[in-house]
């Protein structure tokens, strides 16, 4: 750990984060009944935040804003700082959350408006996946695991409808969540016996993909290009683990995704503010970074030793990839590369040696992030 003097100033007047993350968290942030905790929620997701970006963010008037404010200053919720802005090299008094702001703002879930909108949407999904139920209980999958299904289904929203709804979706989407992570052993109850006259081979409860392909009769080019290619983008926020024949998925809404992508993000974040407070206490070694938050997630239940290693490339990924749309090539641009050029772990994955190259030699980077394939030793 390297601590440097304490900056009485900010490095910037907001965190770099990309555009699409922005427009997100705003749309969420006018979602929050409580103004008070709409106020925290922007300086924590957006960084620290003048006066006048308090309000447009917020879409209150000037004089809520304004009491919101004086009510979390009188509670050490926030605190003002001066802040210089490297684009303008002009100072400015801004807001930040403190880390009582922070508990405070984690106490409860978030309420959100138009919750009877959000129930019409859902019931609207469900009616749109009357065929994809039907074909599951066909099939004999048993209702939690249809539930399942259609909840991540109904959080992906138009995208998956965009897809043509045919027997090929509906079977690679079974293959998606029979060997989801989280699903080995909570939604694997499907049983099928082996036997050797018979062309249903199975062996416990894990079925790889020749072995799926030949149960339901599908092709595996299909299962292929739905599965493995076409569902594991960001449109669709499936993430996949291959090693050798076995695959292992994940969604950026089930109980693993979001609690990964907010550990990696919440680490950032406090990247971030000891930068801007002149604190380093950043880990150069982003493989060490890596190892801890898969430890965590592991002592947390949600994944298992057998996988513990892949999971920990994946996540050595999404944390480069947070770290680029949070701004870190603009802000701590050497640091990041630093940790790049360092990492001996990247090199493992396909797609870890892709972001090193394209990282290191300044080239655009356009690569899919969601997807870990293991280089054979």
């Amino acid at each position: 750990m390297f601590i440097y003097f304490n900056l009485h100033l900010f490095i910037m007047e907001s965190w770099n984060i990309s555009k699409k993350l922005k427009i997100e968290l705003l749309k969420k942030s006018s979602s929050i009944e409580d103004n008070s905790r709409r106020i925290l929620f922007i300086l924590r997701n957006l960084g620290p935040q003048r006066f006048t970006n308090l309000i447009k963010y917020s879409n209150l008037s000037r004089s809520t804003v304004s009491k919101y404010l004086i009510q979390h200053k009188n509670n050490n919720n926030i605190e003002q700082r001066l802040i210089t802005d490297r684009r303008t090299n002009k100072e400015y008094r801004s807001y930040v959350i403190t880390e009582k702001g922070i508990e405070k703002l984690g106490e409860e879930p978030l309420k959100l408006k138009d919750e009877s909108f959000l129930l019409n949407e859902l019931k609207e999904n469900v009616r749109k996946l009357e065929d994809l139920i039907d074909f599951y209980k066909e099939i004999n999958v048993e209702d939690p695991f249809i539930i399942h299904i259609v909840r991540i289904i109904s959080k992906i929203g138009d995208n998956f409808f965009e897809l043509q709804q045919d027997r090929d979706l509906y079977l690679s989407l079974f293959y998606i969540f029979y060997n989801s992570i989280l699903g080995q052993g909570a939604f694997a109850r499907i049983y099928w016996h082996f036997d050797e006259s018979s062309s249903q081979k199975f062996v416990g409860y894990k079925l790889n993909l020749d072995q799926f392909c030949e149960l339901f009769n599908v092709s595996v080019e299909a299962i292929n290009y739905l599965a493995r290619f076409k569902l594991i983008k960001n449109d669709f926020g499936f993430y996949l683990i291959k090693r050798e024949n076995s695959d292992f998925f994940f969604h950026e809404e089930d109980l693993l995704g979001t609690t990964t992508l907010r550990l990696i993000k919440d680490k950032l974040i406090d990247e971030i503010i000891n930068l801007q407070e002149g604190i380093y206490d950043m880990i150069y070694d982003l493989d060490i970074l890596a190892e801890d938050l898969t430890n965590q997630l592991k002592e947390m239940g949600l994944i298992w030793d057998a996988i513990q290693d892949q999971f920990q490339l994946l996540v050595l990924n999404l944390i480069i990839k947070n770290a680029i749309e949070m701004g870190f090539l603009d802000i701590e641009r050497e640091k990041l590369l630093e940790g790049v050029s360092q990492s001996k772990k990247l090199s493992l994955t396909e797609e870890g040696k892709l972001i090193k190259n394209a990282i290191l030699e300044g080239a655009n980077i356009d690569l899919n992030f969601n997807m870990l394939t293991l280089i054979p030793d």
